[in-house]
């Protein structure tokens, strides 16, 4: 019987989480789209994602800018966008779009990372009508849970697009493989005998 031969396999690969975390942020925010039953938990999830991939954007964008940026990776993701709009050039105006969407999906981020048991309380006057026992089911929302809808969902990808295209451009570092904000690394392999 022959035996075969053995083949030397090699790989790299060039992982750009920032891009993983987009897509996975883009498919829960279609999911919650696709079916409406229970999807504020895909657009809680999609905004989580969303904020996950502008921070590892920036820890992709800062050691391309910054030497030693292993230093400042204890910076919250705010004070690093800082940082890197201030050493490019950007001009972030927190209280308008698209800007303003780094607080408020921060701030929902650190709500969910840093979850805390809440009590709220409630009190209004009704009409009695038809419609009063409807009411009286309806929950109570704590604010991240407000946050998590649709809309929100769709604005922080629309907002965080335009947020990363303006510092991708305006960085324009050199980087192998596809370009753009989001683009996916790349992997090269090899045989040989």
């Amino acid at each position: 019987m022959n035996q075969p031969g053995k083949a030397r396999v090699t790989k790299e690969r060039d992982v750009r989480i920032h891009a993983e975390l987009w897509h996975t942020s883009n498919c829960l925010l279609k999911a919650g789209q696709e079916e409406p039953r229970g999807s504020a938990h895909q657009f809680r999830a999609s905004l989580i994602f969303r904020a996950f991939a502008l921070e590892a954007l920036l820890n992709w964008l800062g050691p391309r800018l910054i030497p030693h940026w292993n230093y400042l990776e204890r910076l919250k993701p705010i004070e690093k966008l800082n940082l890197l709009a201030d050493l490019i050039e950007a001009k972030p105006d927190y209280g308008a779009r698209p800007w303003q969407i780094v607080k408020d999906l921060f701030g929902f981020r650190n709500a969910i990372a840093h979850g805390k048991p809440e009590s709220l309380s409630d009190e209004t006057t009704e009409d009695l009508d038809d419609f009063l026992d409807a009411k009286l089911g309806q929950y109570l929302q704590t604010a991240w849970e407000l946050f998590s809808t649709e809309d929100n969902a769709v604005r922080a990808k629309e907002d965080v697009l335009k947020i990363a295209t303006i510092l991708y451009e305006k960085a324009n570092v050199e980087h192998d493989g596809p370009k753009g904000p989001f683009s996916f690394g790349f992997q090269i392999h090899g045989a040989s005998l």
